[in-house]
C-alpha cells in the first residue's frame, strides 16, 4: 500500500494555509518535514492558494525554482521542509517543475525608492521632501481614507497587520551605564533638552529604549570591561499596541489578501523589511547623526498616524529583540540593580580591500 504524501502545518508560515489545514486536515505523518501525528493535508488542496502569488513572478531562463521564492522571498514555505522543490512541484505541477522564475521588477519598487528617499532626506531636503515614495505613502497620512492613495491605504493596513498587543503586566528591561548610583527616577527616557538623536528618535524627542531580555539589554548599551550597568525591570501598566518589525513577511498572512492586493502588499512588506533591517544594523557613532535620519522619519510617521505605542525590532546583538516606546506613560520602571561587566566578547572578520 502506497502511503499518501501529505504536508502539514509545520511546512508553512502563512496563516491562510495553516488555518485551512486546521479545518480540513487529519492527524497523520508529514512526508515533507517528517513530523508525526500532526494535522496534514494533500498538497494538491493548496494549489489555489499558491496560485494567488503567481502574478508576482515572471519566467526567466536564469531564474530560481519557485520553491526558493516561496520560501525565501515570500516566506510562505517553512525552512522545516526537507525538499521544498518536491513540495512546490506537487502543489503547482508543471508550472513549478519545468520552469524558473524571479520576482517581477515592480515588486522591488518601494524598496528601491526607499534608497532614493533616504538619500533625499540626508542630502537634499530633510523637512519638505519631494520624492515619489513620499508622495505615494507618507504625504497622505493625514487625509481621510477617501483621500488616501491606494498605496498609502495598503501601507497602513500592512502596518496594522503587524500590530501586536502586549497585555498589562508585560515585562521589559532597561539598562544604563553609570559610575554613580542610579534610582528608578533616572532610568526613564531623558528630558527633552537632553534627548540626543537615536536610531528611532530625533534629537529633542525622547523615546524609551527597552529590550525583551536582560542579556540583550546589557549588550545594547555596549559596555566595556569593568563598567557598572544598572538594570531595571519595566512593567506595562496597561495594554500596549506595538508594531512588530522583527520579521514582517512571516507575520503578515499574504495569502489572505485578494489576488489584486497581493502585489502591492508585498511591495509594502519589502519596504518594512528593509526599514526593520536598518533599525537593527549597527551604525558608527560619528555617522549616526545622518544615518539615523531615515529611520527617525519612519518612526515619527508611525507615532503620528496611528494608535501605536511603539515598535519591536531585532537586536543587532544575537537573537534578542528591542522595544522602543514613543512615551513612557503606560509603563512603570522598577528600582535598578547594579551589575559589573566581567568580560566583553569581540567578534571580527577581515575587512576586504
Amino acid at each position: 500500500m502506497v502511503m499518501p504524501q501529505l504536508c502539514c502545518m509545520n511546512c508553512f508560515t502563512d496563516t491562510a494555509i495553516t488555518e485551512m489545514i486546521q479545518r480540513e486536515g487529519k492527524v497523520d505523518y508529514c512526508h515533507f518535514c517528517q513530523s508525526d501525528e500532526v494535522l496534514a493535508i494533500s498538497p494538491e488542496k493548496l494549489t489555489g492558494l499558491f496560485e494567488l502569488v503567481l502574478n508576482c513572478v515572471q519566467e526567466v531562463a536564469d531564474g530560481r525554482h519557485l520553491s526558493t521564492i516561496y520560501r525565501d522571498d515570500l516566506k510562505i514555505i517553512s525552512s522545516t521542509v526537507m525538499v521544498p522543490e518536491e513540495l512546490t512541484n506537487t502543489i503547482l505541477g508543471e508550472v513549478s517543475s519545468t520552469k524558473f522564475y524571479r520576482l517581477t521588477e515592480s515588486i522591488q519598487e518601494f524598496k528601491e525608492q526607499w534608497g532614493a528617499f533616504k538619500r533625499h532626506l540626508i542630502e537634499e531636503n530633510r523637512f519638505f521632501p519631494n520624492n515619489s515614495l513620499y508622495g505615494k505613502i507618507f504625504i497622505t497620512s493625514g487625509m481621510s481614507q477617501d483621500g488616501e492613495s491606494i498605496e498609502a491605504t495598503t501601507f497602513l493596513n500592512t502596518v496594522s497587520s503587524l500590530t501586536k498587543r502586549r497585555p498589562r503586566g508585560s515585562i521589559f528591561y532597561r539598562a544604563r551605564i553609570s559610575d554613580k548610583g542610579l534610582d528608578s527616577s533616572l532610568m526613564g527616557s531623558p528630558p527633552q533638552h537632553l534627548a540626543t538623536a537615536g536610531r528611532a528618535n530625533p534629537a529633542g524627542i525622547p523615546y524609551l529604549y527597552l529590550a525583551d531580555t536582560e542579556s540583550t539589554c546589557f549588550r545594547e548599551v555596549r559596555p566595556s570591561n569593568g563598567a557598572t550597568i544598572y538594570l531595571s525591570e519595566v512593567e506595562s501598566i496597561s495594554d500596549m499596541h506595538l508594531v512588530d518589525l522583527t520579521n514582517p513577511k512571516q507575520k503578515v498572512p499574504l495569502l489572505k489578501f485578494d489576488e489584486e492586493e497581493i502585489e502591492l502588499t508585498l511591495k509594502c512588506l519589502n519596504l518594512l523589511e528593509q526599514f526593520s533591517k536598518e533599525l537593527s544594523e549597527p551604525v558608527l557613532p560619528e555617522k549616526s547623526h545622518l544615518e539615523y535620519i531615515p529611520t527617525q522619519f519612519i518612526c515619527e510617521f508611525l507615532r503620528t498616524i496611528g494608535s501605536y505605542d511603539g515598535l519591536i525590532f531585532n537586536s543587532s546583538y544575537g537573537a534578542g529583540k528591542n522595544v522602543v516606546l514613543f512615551a513612557e506613560d503606560k509603563v512603570t520602571i522598577k528600582e535598578p540593580l547594579p551589575h559589573t561587566v566581567r568580560s566583553v566578547e569581540v567578534v571580527t572578520e577581515r575587512a576586504l580591500g
